[in-house]
This record gives C-alpha cells, structure tokens and sequence, in this order.
C-alpha cells in the first residue's frame, strides 16, 4: 500500500511562488495516467484519477482492484477504501494537498503536447524533495511528471465531464480503521 500512496502523493497539487501554474483543475476532469513500474523495462500500471471542482475532491482508482484513495481538499480528508475487506482507512491529508498555492517554487521550461493536449513545463520539487518537471494544462491538470532519467507518470486518457458526488462518496457500512503507526 506503500507504493501506491507514493504515487498518488505525485498526484496531489503541488505548492507555488511567483510565477506558476494552476496546480489544481479548474474544472471537472477524468485522467487515465500511464505509470512505470520500477524495474520493469516497457512495463506500467494505469491509475485512474478522477476530480470535481465543484467538491473539491479528488479519487484516485489505485490498479489493485478494489482499492482506490479520496482526497477532500475541504475538509482536509484523505481515505484508502479497501472494497473487497470493506473498510475505510482514514488518513490526515499531506499539507501539500491541502495548501495549494504555498511552498515551493516553479520555473517554466516550456510548451509541450501530453495526451493530445497542450501543457506548460514546470521545474519545481515534488512532496518529497526532489527535482521534477510537471507539465499542467492551463486548467490545472497535470499531464506528466517527470524526473532527469524517467517519466514517473504520463497521461494516456484526458476526458473532461461532470463527476457526480456518488464518484467521492465514501461507502455506508464499512468499519473506519486509522493506519497502523510507522
């Protein structure tokens, strides 16, 4: 579960300075990204990740079956619903995803296509420290990301549409569980 959450860590809103993108749509979107698997030459996963901005939600569809993350920005929410155990993980959200708009600072590299969709590179740092180039969409969707020797995510499938509440609602019936101490 470890791995998965570090990615979706990637996919949290980044923090600014100055001159920067919008890091968080704009607008309803659903994203299909493409991501390799470490080790794997030509081998990857795809992760769904799905976003209202009427909510201010965000879901990302994790590739085990079943197993998908919800990030309220309102209320500073995040949980890990494990559909075949039926249970809830509630987790504090990372300060970077409920903050966007303060932290790190970007410097624009340039225009580039991901998906069929223009987006502007950014140099910036990701949730953990390390150098990485995002390319956003002028909305706020991040089409890839990537550092100096690999692409860690790649839109595949960009599809903007209405997401319907029942897409972040958090299922009736499971047991909450907190996560287990480091």
């Amino acid at each position: 579960m470890k791995r998965w959450a570090a990615l979706a860590v990637l996919l949290l809103p980044l923090p600014c300075l100055a001159e920067a993108p919008l890091v968080q749509p704009a607008r309803d979107v659903d994203v299909t990204y493409k991501v390799p698997v470490a080790g794997g030459a030509d081998m990857a996963i795809l992760q769904r990740l799905r976003f209202s901005a009427a909510l201010h939600r965000q879901r990302v569809d994790l590739p085990t079956s079943g197993n998908w993350m919800m990030l309220d920005f309102q209320s500073r929410r995040m949980a890990m619903v494990r559909d075949e155990s039926r249970e809830i993980v509630d987790l504090p959200a990372p300060d970077a995803s409920t903050q966007p708009g303060a932290g790190a600072a970007f410097a624009r590299l340039g225009p580039a296509s991901v998906a069929g969709l223009d987006c502007t590179e950014w140099r910036t740092r990701d949730t953990r420290g390390q150098e990485t180039v995002a390319c956003y969409t002028a909305d706020g969707v991040l089409l890839r990301a990537r550092n100096e020797s690999a692409v860690l995510m790649e839109a595949v499938d960009v599809k903007y549409a209405t997401q319907g509440a029942e897409v972040f609602a958090l299922p009736e019936g499971y047991s909450h569980q907190k996560p287990a101490a480091p």
